[in-house]
């Protein structure tokens, strides 16, 4: 996974950021994720959001009424970490990816966000080396047909803006993901073999909405017996950090997750 910045292209088309770099093998996360998925329904709720202790770090499934990942009615379910935490706090079927993947793929990711960063001349008001953190959800989205009820506007994820500065998919994406144009249409993105990513809530603080968060859902397959794995990386604040917005008053990166969870 070793990336040389100054050889990255990047270009960005209706609120999409496309690099020009093949995209990474997801297997070995997918093994784990399914791994802990396999488990007994008590083990994974052991690992809920609230054993955590931040807004999003933590196991979240279709029908809970508390997860600040997902909406109830969302088709999925999700296991979020991030580098807030000792790896040793996260299940053990995720051990092999912590030991063999994580770093070099926050290094990558991190290459990415500093060339998108330059690519856009926004300057970094946020400290970005000591203030932003990175957050990694993996979603598992089962076979439709095994439900009886679909997430809002027939989706398998309901739409919603992201908490982060930029997500990137360095795994790539399927042809399900989709997102709203300035017009308020609704676009799929294709299939791709490059890394892509997209701004966040986060992005459009910093910017003052020069560049807004891209609204996206996940549409309903038209094969309801098919199983669906996505992998997005976040880049976020730490919570104890201090963020300051253009003509605002300092606040913590926790106050921020409050403010972001407030728009839904």
């Amino acid at each position: 996974m070793d990336l040389a910045s100054e050889d990255m292209s990047i270009t960005m088309e209706d609120g999409i950021f496309r690099t020009d770099i093949p995209v990474f093998s997801d297997h070995l996360l997918k093994v784990c994720f399914q791994s802990f998925l396999a488990q007994e329904d008590s083990y994974r709720k052991s690992h809920l959001q609230k054993e955590y202790g931040f807004a999003f770090d933590g196991y979240s499934y279709f029908g809970q009424k508390d997860s600040s990942n997902q909406a109830y009615n969302d088709l999925l379910e999700t296991f979020v970490f991030s580098n807030f935490f000792p790896v040793e706090k996260y299940p053990t079927e995720f051990a092999s990816f912590f030991k063999n993947e994580w770093a070099c793929l926050l290094k990558l990711i991190s290459a990415i966000e500093n060339r998108i960063l330059s690519t856009l001349q926004i300057p970094d008001l946020l400290g970005i080396h000591s203030n932003i953190g990175h957050m990694a959800s993996c979603n598992y989205y089962p076979a439709q047909k095994q439900f009886d009820y679909t997430a809002a506007e027939n989706t398998r994820l309901s739409a919603h803006s992201d908490v982060s500065l930029l997500t990137i998919f360095p795994f790539g994406i399927d042809g399900d993901l989709q997102y709203q144009t300035p017009c308020g249409l609704w676009k799929s993105i294709s299939k791709t073999d490059e890394i892509i990513g997209f701004s966040g809530y986060l992005m459009e603080r910093v910017t003052s909405g020069k560049f807004k968060a891209l609204n996206h859902r996940v549409k309903l397959s038209e094969n309801r017996n098919t199983e669906r794995f996505s992998f997005a990386f976040f880049s976020l604040p730490f919570p104890e950090a201090s963020l300051i917005f253009p003509g605002h008053d300092p606040i913590s990166g926790k106050e921020y997750f409050e403010q972001y969870l407030n728009l839904f």
